[in-house]
């Protein structure tokens, strides 16, 4: 019976308040969205799926630990993405930018305005082309 309870509470998918929001996801989008307002707040077992009102979508883990940011055609703020991965995407792609990166399994993947999709180790490094 207590599996069952456990099972169910974790795949509860439920609207939260953006207040319920762990700190370290709240201090995560006032540093890099200054001035966004929240659209939504869900609850997923585990993770938070938060929309902004610009249409940003971010998934962030039960700690607050971020695990993804889409911002559609929008270019990610500059301070979401390790020096490493930033600099050679400004060295490598001048005239293109990121809008998606999504951290899984200790490595970045990063999506190019240009639909590129390039992968990061954990601590940022080029190691490929995604098909």
């Amino acid at each position: 019976m207590g599996v069952f309870m456990l099972g169910a509470f974790v795949s509860c998918d439920r609207t939260v308040s953006p207040d319920k929001l762990p700190n370290k996801a709240k201090q995560f989008i006032s540093a890099n969205f200054q001035g966004a307002e929240v659209l939504s707040v869900r609850r997923d077992g585990l993770k938070y799926d938060v929309i902004l009102f610009d249409g940003t979508e971010m998934e962030f883990k039960s700690n607050g630990q971020w695990k993804e940011v889409d911002c559609g055609l929008n270019p990610l703020p500059a301070g979401i993405l390790l020096p490493n991965t930033a600099k050679y995407l400004s060295a490598k792609f001048p005239m293109n930018f990121p809008t998606h990166v999504k951290y899984e399994h200790k490595r970045y993947e990063v999506e190019m305005d240009n639909d590129l999709d390039l992968v990061f180790d954990k601590n940022g490094g080029f190691m490929g082309a995604d098909d």
